[in-house]
């Protein structure tokens, strides 16, 4: 079975604070508990226990928990570390899949939580409350992921799994998830990518399914989301009430912005925020555009990076047939030495509900823009010095100058040695950079 991630609790030797204990969220997964196949299975999967045994670095794995880099982790790391060297000595084709989970959510959860713990144990359960609920107060982790079943079959000569899942939760004594999901054999790609028409595939497809309901799950129960999603509904309201409505200076705008940009339409200038002494702004702009699919879109070379968002799943056939419609597009300016210089950016492609609900939906991207004061409503006058005002700074003085600087890090101090200080809008206008052909896009 291809693994998702190799090894991926080896790969967080990443900075963060030590001495966490209130980890979130907190999931222990199980062996997979029942397992039926055709007898047409049986070679294959002794092919992969043995290509398992083969290439389980379990000695190294261990070595790794006595090494300095081990003790310097923080103890939600560390145990998940111990958990994931632990399961392995026993693991083969089935148990995989427990791995394979454990190792998915750690790479979804870790970027928002990098607090979580995540640990596996090789127990089965068939999978009633009364057995969830001892589980997890032993393990005094929330949530208990559990597969009582896993089942492969062919239908038309194509390999199926069919796999039972369960995910209980501690705080409500409940299973949040009790569902069977069924995985054929072909490759799914992205990150569970397997080899096509392989019983692997088949554990792959099923799990692709199966954890992203997992991870809706326990985001819809997070405290931390749930407050955050709060904070998120007040932000959006205050954004609603003291600027979407509020009337904007429009002549300052033009006069300043040349008719002559053809890249930029005044007509489609809908709001803008000013700072106290009028030398900064960053301008909104909205427009619909007519159809267009991937190929012609890819031919414009109006804007070198773009950002789509969907509501279609990349994975559905034509995703990028049809563009969405609605164009978006800030511009920020900063003045300088009595002379302007802006820059158009943070170009979007959507397909709101309405105009009036676009240009409220993309005004909202302030959110994270560093617009508010830390888990306050209350505006943060930093808004004007970072994120889409930010300066050159001088990577000389960096920390990990050492570590990059004659590297990753040696070009782009070359360039902007003479203009450290300078706010990047202005650099960049004085550096007389050529524009970048090949266009950047990301896709949501």
């Amino acid at each position: 079975m291809t693994k998702i991630i190799t090894t991926i609790l080896f790969v967080l030797t990443i900075s963060t604070s030590l001495g966490q204990t209130n980890y979130e969220p907190q999931i222990l997964i199980l062996s997979p508990n029942d397992i039926k196949y055709d007898k047409v299975f049986e070679k294959e999967i002794a092919d992969y226990n043995s290509l398992i045994k083969k290439n389980n670095k379990l000695a190294e794995q261990e070595k790794s928990l006595k090494s300095k880099e081990f003790s310097s982790q923080p103890s939600n790391i560390k145990r998940m570390m111990q958990s994931e060297v632990a399961y392995s000595k026993n693991i083969d084709f089935f148990r995989q899949t427990s791995s394979i989970c454990e190792q998915f959510l750690a790479y979804r959860f870790f970027e928002k939580f990098p607090n979580l713990l995540i640990e596996l144990k090789d127990i089965k359960t068939k999978g009633s409350i009364q057995e969830f609920k001892q589980i997890s107060e032993q393990a005094k982790l929330q949530y208990v992921l559990n597969f009582p079943s896993i089942s492969f079959y062919k239908q038309d000569e194509i390999s199926y799994a069919k796999l039972a899942i369960q995910l209980y939760d501690n705080s409500t004594n409940s299973l949040l998830i009790d569902t069977s999901y069924i995985g054929n054999w072909n490759n799914p790609g992205f990150e569970f990518a397997c080899s096509d028409s392989s019983l692997s595939c088949t554990i792959n497809n099923s799990l692709s399914q199966a954890l992203d309901n997992v991870i809706f799950n326990i985001a819809a129960n997070s405290p931390t989301l749930k407050r955050e999603r709060q904070l998120s509904k007040e932000r959006l309201e205050t954004i609603r009430n003291n600027y979407y409505q509020k009337p904007f200076a429009k002549p300052f705008i033009s006069n300043i912005i040349s008719s002559k940009d053809s890249n930029i339409n005044l007509n489609n200038l809908y709001q803008t925020l000013i700072n106290d002494d009028s030398t900064k702004f960053v301008a909104f702009f909205i427009d619909k555009v007519s159809k267009q699919n991937f190929k012609q879109f890819n031919e414009n070379k109006n804007d070198n990076d773009v950002n789509i968002i969907n509501d279609k799943s990349i994975k559905d056939t034509g995703y990028l047939d049809n563009i969405p419609q609605t164009y978006a597009y800030i511009v920020k300016a900063v003045k300088y030495k009595d002379k302007w210089y802006y820059e158009k950016s943070n170009v979007t492609y959507f397909e709101p509900q309405d105009n009036a609900e676009g240009r409220l939906q993309f005004l909202n991207y302030l959110q994270t823009w560093n617009f508010f004061k830390d888990a306050s409503i209350v505006f943060n006058p930093d808004f004007w010095e970072t994120n889409l005002f930010n300066k050159i700074k001088d990577l000389r003085k960096d920390p990990d100058w050492s570590k990059y600087g004659s590297t990753i890090w040696k070009s782009e101090e070359e360039e902007n040695r003479n203009y450290i200080g300078l706010y990047e809008i202005v650099a960049n206008q004085l550096k007389n950079k050529k524009t970048n052909q090949t266009k950047h896009i990301k896709i949501n």
